[in-house]
């Protein structure tokens, strides 16, 4: 056999197992749920990996705007989403979640330094953790209301 042939050969070969094994790691990442994708990215060292993280859950419609600008510099604010806030700072601390109407959930989202308070996926309110103070309620107060007026009648 002709030398040059014996090369094609072989870097068919390593291109096919490398091709194969690319596409399995694709496979692999589009059968993953949408929330073990957005917390095991904040734990990827390889840039290719990430790469492929981030575009399947572009794909499935998981990510904001504000989420490209943001994941990168590992920051999180409100009109994030809840997948953005697991890829820039990986899993929390605690989580508290209440549901406030039908198919309406509200999380409090308990990091070192910060409280994310979520609703429906995306970060709505942001709080700064301080010593003494007590992290945001998920039930809200209701306010006390005055009774309807009643119309006055002077006795007879």
């Amino acid at each position: 056999m002709n030398i040059n042939l014996k090369r094609n050969l072989f870097g068919l070969l390593i291109s096919g197992l490398c091709l194969n094994s690319a596409m399995a790691e694709d496979s692999a990442i589009s059968k993953m749920s949408n929330l073990d994708l957005c917390v095991n990215y904040s734990t990827l060292e390889s840039d290719v990996l990430r790469e492929s993280y981030f575009k399947e859950l572009d794909l499935r419609g998981q990510l904001s705007h504000k989420d490209y600008e943001r994941i990168p510099k590992k920051q999180v604010g409100t009109t994030s989403t809840m997948c953005g806030m697991y890829m820039a700072l990986g899993k929390p601390l605690a989580e508290q979640s209440r549901q406030i109407r039908p198919m309406t959930f509200k999380s409090v989202h308990v990091y070192p330094d910060m409280y994310y308070v979520s609703q429906s996926g995306m970060i709505v309110e942001v709080y700064e953790r301080k010593e003494g103070e007590m992290p945001p309620s998920l039930v809200v107060e209701k306010p006390t209301v005055e009774p309807p007026p009643v119309l006055y009648q002077a006795p007879k």
